[in-house]
């Protein structure tokens, strides 16, 4: 009786070839090139680049690649990262760049030490490497472009040569900016973004003759994040009250984080999405145009010492908010919002009317459930609605502003 081996004839078609021992195929290699260059494009570049020890065919292939994300954290030495953009930019083949990344950004190598004093001493940056790179990305039609510089580079932000680089620019196809600790001079606001649509700046420092309506200049504008910019010659103190204007006909959705500001006004029409994180201790909104508002976040900073004046100044505060929020359908609270409304409500209960007269759905979101917020705070809320009955939701408190619940 003979015995039949299922698992040697497996073996057999799964070599493709009987009785032949198996070899090594290099199948990626065979792909069509977008394909590889798709695959390329998720790597940083200098992963990329490393990709052309593999074979002679692979020489050329990151040089088509259509994604550059430049990073100093890659490298121990800058020089290293000095040369290695240098050589990106002169040996890519001269096509079109569907998005660029600059991160001179490394924490772990700001400083050197000294060998002979034993010191830490800061390292250089070249801020016309970081503009020469700008310049490349405009010059092949990048549609997004992420320069994130790093605080020790703030000598160089306020030269000439960097600030006035953007007012050069007539036109360009930019859809995604995003900026990170850079001086912004009028330049940006006044060149050609026509088709910009997504403006993201943190840690920037706007200049203070645009300050007031920076964003009027962007007209296809539909989201804009800005976490802690403020004035460039910002003097941080109270008399310093300078206001911002944002304003957009587009705008569909606005972040604004911890803003180094005093007064500010929105206008809006069409405004869906609105997150807001800050200390009403250091901003009052001097009026809210956003009839279209269908979601709004607050987390509000908790002022630690209420006395009886600012107490009724931050009573007044809220409800000036609350107010430019009338028309939002699903209002967010996070858990110290809630804190710090609990300490006014007095103030609220004497409003004779709530101001969100369509509001569908009040999310609070706190660890203790429904029974840590008084009723006569979920009252001011939903007693102006127009909506037979608002719905009250109480939710885990989470770090993503619309978010339902996770």
């Amino acid at each position: 009786m003979s015995i039949h081996c299922t698992c040697c004839e497996l073996g057999k078609m799964g070599n493709g070839r009987s009785g032949e021992e198996d070899t090594t195929t290099d199948r990626l290699s065979h792909l069509p090139e977008p394909i590889l260059h798709h695959i390329l494009s998720f790597l940083d570049t200098k992963s990329a680049v490393q990709t052309s020890v593999l074979s002679r065919a692979w020489n050329r292939v990151w040089k088509h690649v259509p994604v550059l994300d430049l990073r100093r954290l890659s490298f121990l030495e800058y020089e290293s990262f000095q040369w290695f953009v240098s050589m990106v930019l002169d040996l890519r083949y001269p096509l079109s760049l569907r998005k660029l990344s600059y991160l001179d950004n490394c924490e772990r190598c700001k400083f050197n030490i000294d060998e002979e004093s034993d010191s830490f001493i800061s390292e250089f940056r070249d801020v016309g490497m970081c503009i020469d790179v700008i310049q490349y990305a405009l010059y092949y039609d990048a549609q997004h472009l992420l320069i994130d510089l790093d605080n020790e580079f703030k000598d160089f932000h306020q030269s000439d040569k960097f600030t006035d680089l953007f007012g050069t620019i007539s036109n360009c196809n930019l859809k995604t900016l995003e900026l990170k600790y850079v001086c912004i001079n009028d330049g940006l606001g006044s060149c050609g973004f026509r088709v910009l649509t997504t403006l993201d700046l943190q840690l920037c420092s706007l200049a203070s003759d645009q300050y007031e309506d920076f964003f009027s200049n962007f007209p296809s504008l539909e989201h804009l994040i800005l976490i802690v910019c403020q004035p460039w010659d910002y003097s941080n103190s109270i008399e310093d009250d300078r206001g911002l204007r944002i304003s957009g006909a587009r705008l569909l959705s606005l972040k604004l984080n911890f803003m180094v500001c005093y007064k500010m006004e929105i206008f809006a029409p069409r405004l869906r999405f609105f997150s807001l994180l800050h200390d009403l201790e250091s901003l009052v909104f001097m009026k809210l145009s956003i009839p279209s508002l269908y979601h709004a976040a607050i987390a509000v900073e908790d002022w630690a010492n209420f006395t009886k004046d600012n107490r009724e100044c931050g009573a007044q505060r809220f409800i000036s908010l609350f107010q430019g929020l009338n028309n939002v359908t699903y209002l967010s609270l996070d858990s110290v919002t809630l804190k710090a409304l609990s300490k006014i409500s007095d103030f609220l209960e004497r409003q004779q009317s709530s101001p969100f007269t369509k509001l569908k759905s009040l999310i609070l979101k706190t660890i203790g459930g429904r029974k840590r917020v008084s009723d006569e705070l979920v009252n001011y809320f939903i007693k102006g609605s127009s909506s037979m009955n608002p719905s009250v939701e109480c939710i885990w408190p989470c770090r993503e502003p619309f978010c339902h619940g996770c």
